[in-house]
């Protein structure tokens, strides 16, 4: 008849609320404001800047860091980001004292949507003056996919590091 050895194994207990704060922490100080600064870095030659705050999610199975647009300049950056479905009209409204649109032709934008950078950024074509214009839409940038992509490695090495010291930091 085989014999079978039982053996007690002592081990510490494991403080996970130091783990977690290690995770917290290095999302807090060093993934957020790195993340935030690609965003400023994407809109730093713009003329109306929108401003851009990160929020952090942690739970048992995952860690993420969402970045969003805020302040009177975050719906352009979704419209340039995401793109419109097609064409649009834009009409002259009454808020301003001119009886109608001015604007040139021929823009050259300065972003691709792959997410580099291709133009000036700027349209250089004859003035045009109407009362309507229908605008053939923004074609999305993607942003947000192209940053996630670039900052890829980045992450994997900040959350492995923190993972690292929180366990330590844990078992100590």
């Amino acid at each position: 008849m085989p014999q079978v050895l039982f053996r007690v194994i002592k081990a510490k207990p494991v403080n996970f609320q130091l783990f977690y704060d290690e995770i917290s922490a290095t999302i807090d100080k060093v993934v957020k404001p790195d993340l935030v600064a690609w965003f400023d870095k994407i809109v730093a030659s713009w003329k109306n800047q929108p401003s851009f705050k990160a929020m952090k999610k942690i739970t048992r199975t995952d860690m993420s860091v969402y970045v969003y647009p805020t302040g009177p300049n975050a719906q352009i950056w979704r419209y340039v980001s995401q793109g419109t479905r097609g064409p649009y009209p834009i009409p002259k409204d009454g808020n301003t004292t001119a009886k109608m649109l001015r604007f040139r032709g021929n823009y050259k934008a300065r972003t691709t949507t792959s997410g580099g950078y291709k133009g000036p950024g700027r349209a250089t074509g004859k003035w045009n003056i109407r009362k309507q214009v229908t605008h053939p839409g923004i074609k999305a940038r993607n942003f947000e996919a192209h940053i996630a992509r670039w900052y890829k490695p980045t992450w994997r090495r900040e959350m492995k590091n923190a993972v690292a010291r929180g366990l330590r930091k844990a078992k100590a």
